[in-house]
């Protein structure tokens, strides 16, 4: 038996050597990567951070490229980890920024081996915002804007040189009387080759109306918010020739209640879609139509509705349900086509039960504007038996600058003395049941009223509430 050798003993063969060398190179080509892209994103408009915002990473190097998302959490904090080495790009999106189509650039980054990079995002503040819509000009806080593009609803182009009219209220204060003056504003603006508009130095939380006129035609009057956080409110409009009415027969009518009696817009668009609740339940047997329009449907059990035989162009969807607030959204039509829109209802709030301690005045709100001689009509708990009336909208009857047109939910109040400019639709008052704007008038049952307040227009009204078409304060028994 041959012994080995002194040199070969305790050698291993070259082969097996050649073996493990692979086995480490593949060992070391499977460690998972460990770069990572993480930071924060803040809403500079609302000073928070931006939670729920979408964060999209692009592997640009190298090849193929790699597409990644995460969203940000509560903290406005995101992270994308396990990323080899390259080059990315790294950009975000969220609702504000959607709703006025704007983009942040995206950014990017060249990640290293196990590198860790932090990226940080801002939205733009209030103050950039407005100066990016309206250039040049001063929007201070309290006043907004209103962008958009004005599209041909027939042609589905933009519509250039048409006007884009908007109205609303200010109040102020006589410094000789100290009292509230109010005021009634109007203007307009043209839209360029693209069919871009730029409406500066509205008021901010409160109503704005918006109309496009165009060659004889007026489009549906709008009822716009400008949020005074945000400053921008974008609102694409579109007309409609066959969908609008003449601007001659609007004026012929002489008064908004005429318009009453002028026959439906009709054409051949469709709409479709659901009524929910706030927390998701459908809502059956809610009323959904378009205002200026005949069709008129009711949600099944589902929730869902189909309306045909509508006007192309911007329309209003009004969605009403009983213990709901009423919900009118601008949808978009076209002539031959059908689209789908998901309508959610907030219930009215309620409080909860109350136990009376003490004794006070039970409508002191009025009471006090009865001391300082307010220009309106009321009716007490003692009137409002008399008369008997079966609904509340049968109080005002007889009372002088109003008009009543329909009868329960869906009754409206129109003002004879209002002032607008936009007369496309009625000039309806301001229902104000216990303190909440813009309420039907039939929306509670008469025997639960209280007080009723009447001013059919700005004069002597509160300046707290919207007056332009007259207001209606309802307070409920106590």
């Amino acid at each position: 038996m041959t012994n080995p050798s002194s040199s070969s003993r305790g050698r291993l063969p070259i082969r097996t050597l050649v073996l493990v060398a692979l086995a480490a190179t593949s060992l070391g080509a499977q460690q998972p990567a460990r770069g990572r892209i993480a930071g924060e994103i803040r809403d500079s408009v609302h000073a928070r951070p931006l939670d729920g915002a979408v964060v999209l990473v692009t592997r640009l190097e190298p090849r193929p490229s790699q597409f990644l998302s995460t969203v940000t959490d509560e903290r406005g904090r995101y992270a994308l980890d396990s990323l080899s080495a390259g080059r990315y790009s790294v950009a975000f999106s969220s609702a504000l920024l959607d709703s006025l189509q704007l983009t942040i650039p995206p950014r990017e980054v060249r990640l290293k081996d196990d590198e860790r990079v932090r990226l940080d995002f801002a939205l733009p503040s209030s103050h950039t915002l407005r100066m990016g819509a309206c250039p040049g000009v001063n929007v201070p806080s309290g006043k907004g804007a209103i962008v958009g593009q004005v599209l041909d609803a027939d042609a589905d182009r933009a519509l250039g040189g048409a006007q884009v009219v908007v109205t609303f209220t200010e109040i102020g204060v006589d410094k000789s009387t100290l009292t509230p003056v109010v005021h009634e504003r109007a203007g307009s603006v043209r839209t360029d080759s693209l069919g871009q508009y730029h409406v500066c130095g509205v008021p901010t939380d409160s109503y704005v109306m918006m109309q496009v006129q165009h060659d004889g035609h007026a489009g549906s009057a709008l009822r716009v918010t400008v949020d005074d956080e945000v400053g921008v409110l974008r609102r694409d409009l579109s007309l409609s020739a066959a969908g609008s009415r003449a601007i001659a027969v609007l004026d012929s009518t002489g008064s908004r209640a005429d318009t009453a009696a002028l026959p439906p817009l009709r054409g051949s668009a469709a709409i479709s879609g659901t009524v929910r609740s706030g927390t998701g339940l459908p809502l059956a047997r809610s009323q959904v139509r378009l205002l200026d329009a005949a069709p008129t449907a009711f949600t099944d059990s589902l929730g869902r509705f189909s309306l045909a035989g509508l006007p192309a162009g911007t329309q209003q969807l009004e969605v009403r349900h009983v213990g709901y607030q009423i919900a009118r959204v601008p949808v978009e039509l076209r002539d031959g086509r059908a689209v789908q829109q998901e309508i959610v209802l907030p219930r009215f709030a309620q409080l909860d039960t109350m136990r009376v301690v003490a004794k006070r005045s039970r409508y002191a709100e009025v009471q006090g504007r009865a001391k300082v001689g307010a220009m309106g009509h009321v009716f007490d708990e003692a009137e409002i038996a008399k008369r008997q009336p079966r609904e509340v909208s049968d109080l005002l009857r007889l009372v002088t600058g109003f008009r009543i047109r329909g009868e329960g939910l869906d009754a409206k109040i129109i003002s004879t003395r209002g002032v607008t400019s936009l007369q496309t639709q009625l000039c309806e008052a301001n229902i104000v049941i216990d303190g909440m704007q813009h309420q039907e008038i039939n929306l509670i049952p008469a025997s639960d009223v209280g007080v009723v307040e009447t001013y059919s227009g700005p004069a002597g009204a509160p300046p707290q509430y919207d007056s332009s078409c007259g207001v209606i304060l309802i307070w409920t028994k106590r």
